[in-house]
């Protein structure tokens, strides 16, 4: 039977097509070696001679990403004082946090924390230019409450000389003279 492929049952239509090789819309022709889809080309390696590209020497010098020397040694250091205000009310935005610390002086960044849903985490950074209205900032607003809430801000990165400044130390009984054994924040 060799009519055309209405007139020719099931059996005898998947015969055929065994016989001249093509797999209807299956997947691939049968020039391959085993199941599956034909994944090599037959003239994929006329197009080139070896199997890797010889590599090319850049047009410019190599340059660091990272770092400019224009720029000078240690630039992306963050200069300031840096302030970590937490147990604020979620309902506090940067806005709030502007208006309150641009107060005290001068800030060069100041941010609120979000987690990945946008909601506020209730702690902020603000970044003063300098230490001193740092140290203002933290005497004028620790403690007193926000939307609510009591602030707790606390300077970062600094030794015990900053807290020496902002607390003066206590020893046992209450006596100054004594040197403190622990330091409690």
């Amino acid at each position: 039977m060799s009519g055309a492929p209405l007139d020719m049952t099931l059996d005898d239509l998947i015969k055929s097509n065994k016989k001249s090789g093509s797999r209807g819309r299956g997947r691939g022709s049968s020039s391959g070696s085993g199941p599956g889809p034909n994944r090599r080309f037959s003239n994929r390696s006329a197009n080139r001679a070896a199997p890797y590209a010889v590599a090319k020497a850049p047009e410019s010098t190599w340059g660091h990403d990272m770092f400019s020397a224009a720029a000078g040694r240690g630039s992306n250091i963050e200069t300031g004082t840096k302030l970590y205000i937490s147990n604020l009310d979620y309902s506090v935005s940067i806005e709030d946090i502007k208006e309150l610390f641009s107060e005290v002086g001068d800030m060069k960044r100041y941010t609120v924390h979000y987690d990945r849903s946008g909601r506020s985490k209730g702690t902020a950074e603000v970044v003063f230019s300098r230490r001193q209205d740092a140290l203002d900032a933290v005497k004028r607003y620790n403690n007193v409450q926000l939307d609510g809430k009591p602030m707790k801000i606390e300077l970062v990165g600094t030794n015990l000389a900053t807290a020496a400044a902002i607390l003066p130390p206590t020893g046992a009984f209450g006596d100054a003279n004594v040197v403190p054994r622990r330091w409690v924040f």
